[in-house]
């Protein structure tokens, strides 16, 4: 009989946490027979895309009928689907798949694992949620942190080491080894009046937390140099109208575009000429790893696990978050140097393929299934 696990989270859109579970759950089932359910609340209807990629995989997916603040008929409806399809093992990533959870493993006694992704802190109701949640990592069966850097703040508020293990993020090389097709940059050459020799890249939520509006401002200063630039600015969020507004009263609209949300950002890692992460706070950043698979060098906040990742100097730059000017000044040593970047990108990809393989993940994952199952 082949172990069964259920992935649940509440899914804003197809971003690095519901990557992160369908590579987890691809390469367990494909390597050790792992059976995965990942189910999803609504969110408003914005699950859909994780969803539909879930069924794409071959997975079951389930979108729950019930949600927050309906605690007791959303339990009620975890314990149904994991009954129904026999779970023995539940991996709750966020806050609200922790606290539904918790319940529900409980009442089947099965074990849950808390995945930690990293906290964002970006509203006052996020903050709230947050703080709950910090109190039910307490109550897991066991914690994986997707960095050190998180699980020294989850054992800081008060979950005990024992039960807390790091296994980092990891990527599928294989997805960065299809042949570069020109058509995307020349699609993103054309979202700019005037063709860039260089194009930089950033992705991710236009939310608080990621920075962009550091990018932009340490954007206005690189822009008095010499280099032609062009910076492209993936993903989609609540920051859109406010980020907008910066560009065109900075006078950046010739320079930057917001590209709005891709689920083709793979094409597009190998035509940036740099990647850049501005964040505030990150757990462990998969669209890093995603960039240095592609051999594109990075320039990143020293935030979260992106130390254990990006070695400084050699396959990318760090920089203090909340510092434009450092920012600036980083960007364009790394622009102004085609051999720098050559070598940069080709470093991140033996950094990625020696320490963050999709196997090595997996493994980890599974002796910890079978350790807790052994209790």
């Amino acid at each position: 009989m082949s172990l069964k696990v259920a992935h649940v989270t509440a899914s804003p859109n197809l971003l690095g946490v519901e990557r992160l579970i369908l590579e987890i759950s691809r390469s367990l089932q494909q390597t050790k027979g792992v059976e995965h359910i990942l189910a999803s609340f609504p969110e408003e209807g914005r699950a859909g895309p994780f969803l539909h990629e879930a069924e794409i995989e071959g997975f079951t997916a389930y979108l729950f009928q019930h949600d927050r603040p309906h605690l007791l008929a959303a339990t009620l409806e975890l314990i149904r689907l994991l009954r129904q399809h026999k779970i023995q093992i539940l991996c709750a990533h966020g806050h609200k798949a922790r606290m539904f959870g918790w319940f529900a493993a409980k009442y089947l006694r099965i074990p849950i694992i808390g995945i930690s992704h990293g906290w964002t802190g970006e509203n006052r109701k996020i903050q709230f949620f947050e703080s709950i949640d910090k109190w039910m990592h307490r109550r897991m069966d066991h914690v994986v942190c997707v960095s050190q850097g998180q699980a020294d703040k989850v054992i800081r508020f008060g979950t005990p080491a024992k039960r807390v293990s790091v296994i980092y993020n990891a990527v599928r090389m294989d997805r960065f080894d299809v042949p570069s097709d020109i058509s995307y940059r020349q699609r993103m050459e054309a979202l700019f009046p005037n063709k860039p020799d260089l194009i930089v890249g950033a992705a991710g939520r236009l939310s608080p937390e990621k920075g962009y509006d550091i990018l932009l401002t340490a954007a206005e200063q690189l822009l008095k140099s010499t280099l032609n630039v062009g910076i492209v600015l993936f993903g989609d969020g609540v920051l859109r109208e406010a980020l907008q507004q910066q560009i065109d009263a900075s006078g950046l609209s010739q320079s930057v575009a917001l590209a709005g949300f891709t689920d083709q950002l793979d094409q597009y890692m190998h035509h940036f000429d740099l990647f850049v992460q501005s964040s505030h706070t990150e757990g462990m950043p998969s669209v890093l790893l995603e960039a240095m698979s592609a051999r594109t060098a990075v320039v990143a906040t020293q935030v979260g696990g992106t130390g254990e990742l990006v070695v400084e100097g050699s396959t990318g730059l760090m920089v203090p978050p909340n510092d434009p000017k450092a920012l600036a000044d980083a960007m364009q040593k790394v622009l102004s140097d085609n051999d720098l970047r050559r070598t940069m990108g080709n470093n991140g990809r033996n950094r990625v393929e020696t320490g963050f393989a999709i196997e090595t993940q997996a493994e980890a994952y599974f002796e910890l299934f079978n350790r807790l199952l052994k209790k």
